[in-house]
């Protein structure tokens, strides 16, 4: 099913209203609509980045990340937010539209040198970034 602008914005207000503004619960209905669906509402902005991480990651990021999170458009995905910068790389969180996928990457400046995706990607992340690209 596609849904139109419109529709898109009424299907987010009635899993506001089920989630009663429990963002990890959020989480969990938009993980039971189509894939296609839920990655349109998780790359417009009826959504946050934060409840998109939780959407896609099933954790709770540190509060420094999380707060960052809250308060940008989940549409920003698309071009990458920065969560902090470790040795000479960043740590982003994007969505690559090829795959269909939420990462966290590390970028070295120029591109993505490490993606990863599920469950702890964030510490594999970081890990990455300490380990290769150090001064």
């Amino acid at each position: 099913m596609v849904f139109v602008p419109d529709d898109l914005a009424s299907l987010a207000d009635e899993l506001y209203e089920k989630s009663e503004d429990d963002d990890f619960r959020l989480a969990e209905l938009i993980r039971e609509l189509p894939k296609e669906t839920a990655l349109r509402l998780c790359t417009s902005n009826l959504t946050n980045a934060l409840q998109v991480y939780l959407y896609a990651f099933n954790e709770e990021p540190d509060i420094e990340i999380y707060e960052k999170l809250l308060l940008e458009p989940s549409s920003s995905l698309l071009y990458g937010i920065k969560l902090q910068t470790i040795e000479l790389a960043e740590i982003i969180f994007a969505f690559d539209s090829k795959s269909g996928l939420f990462f966290i990457g590390v970028f070295d400046g120029e591109k993505v040198v490490a993606a990863y995706s599920g469950s702890g990607a964030y510490k594999a992340a970081v890990k990455y970034a300490k380990e290769n690209c150090a001064e």
